[in-house]
C-alpha cells in the first residue's frame, strides 16, 4: 500500500479569513484549520500542481509555491520559493517528519499575467502586510508585497497608503511581528533604515497603522498584541492592566499640564487680540462714497466698451476714478445692492439702518482684511454700485477656458499657486470666531487674478442672499457642479461645503475640463493609470507626482458626505503648502534634511546622490543602476512624468558625474580639515 503525505496549501484567502477572526491575530495562519490534500509521497510536486489547478482553478503557469519553514522562535513562515528543479522532487522529499507522519506546508502565490512582474532577484524580499486600526481595535490581513532589501521602508509608504485607502501623506507607523509565545515580541521599524538593517527577510510580517489619537485605548499594534497576549495568561493580563493604569495616569498628568499651558496661551491670545482691536480702531479701512457722475465719467456713461461682464450679481464695468483703475459692479436690483452693502464695513461711517440679517454680514468685511480677498474701495447709492480694486487678468474661469479675449493659458506653477491662495483664504475665513465664515459660492468665476497672477476671492457670503426666501433664484445650472451635495438636502452651508467646491476647482485647474462629472472621469483615469492624458496640456509639463497628489486631493475633497472630506488645515493644506512654499528644484533636497548638495545631484528614483548619472529618453537624469532596473522590470513610462518613453536608450552624463565627484571630494576634504 502506497504511503501518503498530508499537504496543506494556504493562500491569501486563508489569511484574510483567519486573521482578525476568532481571536487569531498573530502570525499568518493556523494550519489546524486548513484542509489537507492526501498525496502519495512519491508524487512529484510539479504533478501535484495539476491537482491544485483543478481544486482552486489557478493555471499551473500562474502558481508559485513557497515552502513554510519553522524558525528558531517556533513560528512558521514562507521562506523560499521552490525552484523548477525542486518541483521535480517528490512531496515526501520536501516534507517534515512528525510522529511518523508526513506533512508538507506550502504557500501558493498567484503570479501576475505579465511574466516580467514575477521575476525575483536576490535583493527582493516577500513580506506580508497587516493593517491595524487603533480606533476600532481591529487587525486584518491586507496583501503580500515584494520589497528591496537595500531600500528603505519610506519608499513603500505610498503603496501602503493606497492599499489601506488612506489620504496621501497620511502619517503611518510600521511594526514587525517577531514572536508571540512564550514571550511577546513586536518591534517598531525605522522607516529611514534599510530593510536589511532592520533584518527583514522572506516571510516576515509587517503591521502598519495610522498615527494614533490620544483617546485610543490601544494606540499601537504592539500594545494591542500585549492586550491579546494578556488574555491568554492571567499574570501577564494583570501586568498589562497595571501598565494600562500607569499609562492612563500619565495621560491625565499630561492633560493637566497641557490645560495649564493652554490657559496661559489663551490669556496671551486675549491680550494680543485686545491690542489688535485697538490698532483696528485706529486704522479702519475707509470706504469712499461716489456720486453717479463720478462713475459715469469713469466708464464713459457706462459704455459697452467698458463693460467687462454680466452675471446674476449684476453688470461689471472697468473704469478710471481719480487716475485709479477700478471695477464697478452695478447690482441688478436695489434690494440686492442694499444687502450686499451689508458686507462692507460702513456701518459707523454712513449710519445706514441695516436690518439684523445685514448686521451679520457687516462683520465679514470688517474683519476680513486679507491679501487674497478683493478690496472694496467705495459705493454709489444712486447707481446701486460697488467699486472694487481692478484685477487685470480677469477671473480663473477665463484662464481655464481660453478664448480670443482671455489671458494666455496659465502655466502649472501659477495654477498651483492659485490653489494655494484659495486654500489660504478659506483657512482665514473658516478660522473666524465665534463661528466660521463660509464663502458659499466658490467657483472659478469668483476667483479673480491680479497682475502678478495671485488670486483674490470675491462675492463671498452672497449665496445666502440668493437662496433666502423671496430672493430671486441663482443660475443653478452653472452652480450645481460646485454645490455641496449635502447642502441640497439640508439647506445648511458649512466650511465643508467650501471644501467640496475647492475639490472641483482643483480638478478643473489640473485638467481644464468641464466641471460636470469631472470627479468620475479623474477617478477612472487614476484607476487606469491614464491621468497624464487628462492633464491640461496648455499648463506645460506639470510634474506628474504633484499632479497625481492634486488629483487624489481633489477627489477626497469631493466626497459625497461631509464626514469623509479632509480637514482643510491638517489634510488639504499639508499637501498644498510644500507645493507653493518650496521651489520644485528643492524637492529632492527636502528628502534629506540638512543636505547642502545641489538638487540635480540626486537620483529621482533612489533619492540618493548619483555615482553614475545617465540621461534617459525623457530628458531626466537617473542613477545608472536605478534606471536600468526600472526598464528591466518592463516599465515603458517615465518615472518622473508618467509619459511614454520614446525609447529605452540611456546616455552617460559625464559632465554631471564630474561635478558630483568634485563636490564629494570637496566635502571629504572639508571633513578632514575639521578633524582635530
Amino acid at each position: 500500500m502506497s504511503r501518503l503525505c498530508t499537504v496543506k496549501v494556504v493562500r491569501e484567502e486563508d489569511f484574510r479569513s483567519q486573521i482578525g477572526h476568532d481571536g487569531h491575530y498573530f502570525d499568518l495562519v493556523d494550519f489546524s484549520r486548513v484542509p489537507g490534500f492526501q498525496v502519495v509521497v512519491d508524487t512529484p510536486i510539479c504533478h501535484f500542481k495539476e491537482q491544485l489547478a483543478e481544486e482552486f482553478g489557478i493555471p499551473i503557469q500562474s502558481q508559485r509555491l513557497w515552502l513554510f519553514v519553522q524558525r528558531i522562535n517556533g513560528t512558521f513562515r514562507p521562506c523560499t520559493p521552490l525552484a523548477p528543479n525542486e518541483e521535480k522532487l517528490s512531496v515526501g522529499m520536501k516534507s517534515s517528519k512528525k510522529s511518523n507522519a508526513c506533512e508538507l506546508h506550502l504557500f501558493l502565490e498567484v503570479l501576475h499575467p505579465l511574466p516580467v512582474r514575477n521575476m525575483i532577484s536576490k535583493d527582493d524580499i516577500l513580506v506580508f502586510l497587516k493593517l491595524y486600526d487603533p480606533g476600532q481595535r481591529q487587525l486584518r490581513y491586507v496583501s503580500t508585497l515584494f520589497v528591496k532589501a537595500s531600500s528603505r521602508p519610506s519608499r513603500i509608504l505610498p503603496k501602503l497608503r493606497t492599499l489601506a485607502g488612506f489620504h496621501a501623506y497620511e502619517e503611518i507607523e510600521l511594526y514587525e511581528e517577531v514572536n508571540f509565545e512564550p514571550t511577546l515580541m513586536c518591534v517598531r521599524i525605522d522607516i529611514n533604515a534599510t530593510f536589511t538593517y532592520s533584518q527583514i527577510q522572506n516571510g516576515d510580517i509587517i503591521c502598519y497603522q495610522k498615527m494614533p489619537k490620544a483617546e485610543d485605548k490601544y494606540p499601537n499594534v504592539e500594545l494591542f498584541f500585549k492586550h491579546v497576549h494578556g488574555q491568554k495568561d492571567p499574570q501577564i493580563r494583570i501586568q498589562a492592566l497595571e501598565e494600562e493604569v500607569a499609562m492612563l495616569k500619565h495621560q491625565v498628568h499630561c492633560e493637566k499640564e497641557a490645560k495649564k499651558e493652554c490657559d496661559e496661551l489663551k490669556q496671551e491670545l486675549d491680550n494680543a487680540m485686545r491690542q489688535v482691536d485697538e490698532l483696528r480702531d485706529q486704522n479702519r479701512h475707509i470706504i469712499l462714497e461716489f456720486s453717479i457722475q463720478d462713475l459715469e465719467q469713469a466708464t464713459e456713461n457706462f459704455s459697452d466698451m467698458c463693460n467687462v461682464g454680466d452675471n446674476e450679481y449684476g453688470g461689471v464695468y472697468k473704469g478710471n476714478v481719480h487716475k485709479t483703475m477700478v471695477a464697478i459692479k452695478l447690482s441688478c436690483s436695489q434690494s440686492l445692492f442694499q444687502q450686499e452693502v451689508g458686507l462692507v464695513s460702513v456701518l459707523v461711517i454712513f449710519m445706514i439702518p441695516f436690518s439684523n440679517a445685514w448686521l451679520l454680514q457687516v462683520s465679514i468685511l470688517q474683519k476680513c482684511r486679507h491679501p487674497n480677498i478683493v478690496t472694496i474701495i467705495g459705493i454709489c447709492s444712486e447707481a446701486s454700485a460697488l467699486v472694487y480694486e481692478w484685477l487685470p487678468n480677469g477671473n480663473l474661469e477665463d484662464c481655464i477656458v481660453s478664448s480670443n479675449n482671455s489671458p494666455p493659458p496659465l502655466p502649472w506653477c501659477k495654477r498651483t499657486q492659485i490653489i494655494g491662495d484659495v486654500c489660504c483664504t478659506l483657512l482665514f475665513l473658516h478660522a473666524n470666531k465665534p463661528s466660521a465664515l463660509v464663502h458659499g459660492d466658490l467657483r472659478p468665476c469668483n476667483i479673480l487674478i491680479d497682475a502678478n497672477y495671485r488670486s483674490k476671492l470675491c462675492n463671498f457670503g452672497l449665496s445666502n442672499l440668493f437662496l433666502a426666501p423671496g430672493a430671486f433664484p441663482p443660475n443653478l445650472n452653472v452652480r450645481l457642479p460646485y454645490i455641496d451635495p449635502e447642502f441640497l438636502t439640508t439647506g445648511e452651508l458649512t466650511p465643508q461645503s467650501d471644501i467640496y467646491s475647492l475639490g472641483v476647482i482643483i480638478l478643473r485647474v489640473l485638467t481644464g475640463m468641464s466641471p460636470f462629472s469631472i470627479a468620475k472621469k479623474v477617478a477612472s483615469a487614476l484607476e487606469s493609470d491614464t491621468l497624464h492624458l487628462m492633464i491640461d496640456k496648455s499648463a506645460g509639463n506639470w510634474p506628474y507626482t504633484q499632479a497625481k497628489q492634486l488629483a487624489f486631493l481633489g477627489l477626497s475633497c469631493m466626497e459625497m458626505t461631509r464626514e469623509k472630506r479632509p480637514d482643510l488645515l491638517t489634510d488639504v493644506w499639508k499637501v498644498i503648502e510644500p507645493m507653493v512654499t518650496r521651489p520644485l528644484v528643492a524637492y529632492f533636497q527636502s528628502v534629506f534634511e540638512g543636505s547642502s548638495a545641489p538638487a540635480h545631484f540626486f537620483c529621482p528614483i533612489r533619492m540618493e546622490i548619483m555615482k553614475d548619472p545617465q540621461v534617459a529618453s525623457d530628458g531626466f537624469t537617473y542613477e545608472s543602476e536605478a534606471i536600468k532596473h526600472w526598464l528591466d522590470r518592463g516599465n515603458t513610462r517615465s518615472p518622473m512624468t508618467n509619459l511614454a518613453l520614446p525609447n529605452r536608450d540611456i546616455i552617460p552624463n559625464h559632465a554631471l558625474r564630474s561635478c558630483i565627484q568634485e563636490y564629494l571630494e570637496f566635502q571629504r576634504q572639508q571633513g578632514q580639515n575639521l578633524d582635530p
